[in-house]
């Protein structure tokens, strides 16, 4: 096993019963099932909740990347839409919108830049004074051609007449911000203060392999006093609501300041217990998701430690410490770039609660069905459940954990006292989608998940394992408890192989190919002769291959590189003149370079052929076609 693999492999610990499956065992099953797709991929076996239980249907529809929802006081659903910088009141029941605030400059990019955190101060509309609104978001504070992301909260006031927010007054402002891991949870805390998450900004490791991650870095106290704030990154701040640092924050190494705990890789979930207890997840690299009880003055061990400190798969390399000569893909590493075993790792580290799966060191990470199929839920936020007299009962005491990937609720169960994993998560709620964030009613019995606008899940419904087809994308789904009704295509049965009920009607299958947006082939022979004629060649007509190319770029490839080929979180294709050099090409796309994953294990040669036409003569490129011949040669 090579080092570059070891340092993506992770484990699972929620509880001493957990059931390990080899890496070997889950490829193969994975990849030799048949019929309706698995709809996630896991090193252990899931239980899937009783879903229904719920009468499901989609709320609303239209929005621009919900990123946060907050039950306001008017009973409305306060949402911020990431990639539209907009503030939207949803009715919870009738799903009517009203846009609140439109925020010119922010800045947004395909994953993680925009408009994020939400929080209502606790007693907006009450009449005292005090309404307002809390937002964090990216801006650019360089230039279009070369920008330099930073976050910033903003308190906005609340105006009851006009059903408006105006009068923004920036708290805090130059925030470590860059297109990778911005966190950005702001949450209010039982003690009246603001609890912001912030990325690590994705560095040393992707495409900022060269940039020092600086999680573990602690702010000095001359820095504080400048109001230099770079050091943040990788952290969770606490702050009074003017912005200023808090008397009673935790003195790390000598120092106070805003932090509040660090060691964090994108901690994108935060929210408190009803005894105060402050609950966090992370998105693990390609395993090792982390459910988190934070403590004041915590190291949660990032990079140095991925999970649990138990040397089981993972390395740090320090990319940004090694020679420039020395390629990311070099097998095996020279001894020039550093690297250390966990239990290297010399700091006080709080254990998680759970780690997000346990994988053995031959796990086939990215060979599945690309980074979708890796031992990771992607958890969008979390939030704490308690059901009372007439709520969930299936869920009380347990954290809800809306995942990216999976398109399904996690519900892990909690001890007693809400500082331990009772066992493995519960699968619920599970559709193809990617699930950002999750509210409950005031009641405890409606459940809201937002989804994603765009991008990659597993699919739940036909021969694959993942897609880019997203069944409701941009919306808010409502899952009623106890009632009857649709089931908007949940899937309920354990191994998540179940097809479509008949209440979720015909729109719920797989009706066409996620990345050209044809229907869907039905694997007969005129599917294969079909396949067979639309195979490039250096004969076939060029305009032809690229009208199929482009639906198949965008997307698959436009979240990264710009649907203008001008390069957002990847470089930019157009001019770019490596792409002349068509075995070039042909192998990036089938293999995979550096943070771009794989897709030779997930498109077929024809395709891959039509997207690497397209982007060789999109933009002003003209280098010509890649043929379905090149990329066999390169598999």
């Amino acid at each position: 096993m090579t080092i570059a693999t070891q340092a993506k492999a992770r484990r699972f610990r929620a509880s001493a019963t957990a059931r390990l499956l080899t890496g070997c065992v889950l490829a193969s099953a994975a990849l030799a099932s048949s019929g309706a797709a698995l709809a996630q991929v896991t090193p252990i076996e899931i239980t899937s909740g009783d879903s229904s239980l719920f009468a499901g249907r989609v709320l609303t529809t239209g929005l621009d990347n919900p990123w946060a929802m907050r039950w306001g006081p008017d009973n409305q659903i306060w949402v911020t839409e990431r990639t539209g910088g907009e503030v939207t009141r949803v009715d919870p029941v009738s799903g009517a919108q009203q846009v609140v605030l439109t925020i010119a400059d922010v800045y947004s990019g395909p994953q993680h830049e925009g408009l994020l955190g939400l929080a209502l101060h606790p007693e907006l509309g009450q009449g005292t004074g005090n309404d307002y609104v809390y937002l964090s978001y990216t801006i650019n504070t360089g230039t279009a051609e070369a920008p330099v992301p930073q976050a910033q909260i903003v308190r906005y006031s609340w105006n009851d007449q006009t059903l408006q927010l105006g009068e923004p007054e920036i708290i805090i402002a130059g925030l470590p911000a860059g297109d990778d891991h911005n966190a950005g949870r702001v949450v209010f805390g039982p003690d009246g203060a603001l609890y912001y998450s912030i990325g690590e900004q994705g560095h040393n490791f992707g495409r900022n392999f060269r940039k020092p991650n600086l999680a573990q870095a602690l702010p000095t106290q001359d820095e504080v006093a400048a109001s230099d704030w770079h050091s943040y990154a990788g952290k969770i701040l606490r702050l009074n609501l003017d912005g200023s640092i808090p008397e009673d924050n935790p003195e790390i190494e000598g120092v106070r300041s805003h932090v509040y705990s660090y060691g964090h890789r994108n901690p994108q979930g935060l929210a408190f217990g009803p005894d105060g207890t402050l609950y966090e997840t992370e998105h693990g690299p390609a395993s090792g998701d982390e459910l988190n009880i934070i403590a004041p003055g915590g190291n949660y061990g990032w990079p140095d430690v991925s999970g649990f400190i138990d040397d089981q798969a993972y390395r740090y390399i320090n990319w940004s410490e090694a020679p420039a000569d020395v390629d990311q893909n070099t097998d095996p590493l020279p001894d020039s770039v550093p690297q250390f075993e966990e239990s290297e790792f010399t700091g006080t580290m709080v254990d998680p609660l759970a780690a997000y799966f346990v994988v053995a060191d031959d796990y086939p990470i990215g060979e599945i069905c690309g980074y979708i199929c890796d031992p990771t839920i992607a958890p969008g936020s979390v939030l704490y459940y308690a059901a009372g007299e007439d709520g969930i009962a299936e869920w009380d005491n347990s954290v809800l954990i809306p995942t990216l990937k999976h398109g399904t609720l996690y519900v892990q169960q909690l001890g007693a006292d809400g500082q331990s994993a009772d066992g493995l998560p519960e699968a619920w709620l599970s559709t193809q989608n990617r699930y950002r964030d999750v509210l409950v009613s005031p009641d405890g019995k409606t459940v809201f998940i937002a989804t994603d606008a765009f991008g990659s899940a597993a699919q739940k419904f036909g021969d694959e394992l993942s897609t880019s087809v997203l069944h409701n994308p941009g919306a808010i789904l409502r899952f009623a408890y106890g009632e009857e009704g649709g089931s908007i295509g949940v899937v309920t049965d354990n191994d998540f192989n179940q097809a479509p009920s008949a209440a979720g009607g015909a729109n719920v299958q797989e009706f066409e190919d996620p990345n050209t947006g044809k229907p869907a082939a039905d694997g007969t022979a005129a599917d294969d002769e079909a396949a067979a004629d639309a195979a490039v060649t250096a004969d076939s007509d060029l305009a032809a291959v690229l009208n199929l190319g482009l639906p198949q770029y965008n997307a698959t490839c436009a979240s990264c590189h710009g649907a203008a080929g001008q390069g957002v979180s990847a470089p930019a294709l157009a001019g770019n003149a490596k792409l002349a050099d068509a075995d070039f090409v042909a192998n990036t796309l089938v293999h995979g370079f550096g943070y771009m994953p794989a897709f030779g294990n997930r498109l077929s040669d024809t395709q891959i052929a039509e997207i690497g036409s397209y982007i060789r003569n999109a933009w002003g490129n003209d280098f010509g076609l890649l043929t379905d011949s090149a990329v066999a040669e390169a598999r």
